[in-house]
């Protein structure tokens, strides 16, 4: 299990409050930092990836990703994520 955002991989769950919203497709950093800026997520209920920005994760643990959030609604306005609309952004590697 990844202990930092940076080591997340792909397929980990995603969760809001006890619910499974959906899976990490990649982690996303700016410029030449190392510091994840996007976590993108595979939201099950809209059937896309959204951008899920790194302060929205309050922690890690054995499960997975847990959002900071209580409610899923607090994330139904999500960007949808299309590396076009996020052209300083590039997969932490």
């Amino acid at each position: 299990m990844a202990h930092t955002l940076e080591t997340l991989e792909p397929g980990t769950p995603v969760y809001v409050g006890e619910v499974r919203v959906g899976d990490v497709r990649a982690v996303y950093t700016e410029g030449n930092s190392r510091q994840a800026e996007l976590v993108v997520v595979h939201w099950d209920d809209r059937n896309e990836d959204v951008a899920v920005p790194a302060t929205e994760v309050g922690s890690l643990d054995e499960a997975g990703v847990r959002l900071i959030a209580p409610e899923i609604t607090t994330y139904a306005t999500l960007s949808t994520f299309d590396p076009v609309r996020f052209p300083t952004v590039h997969p932490l590697t």
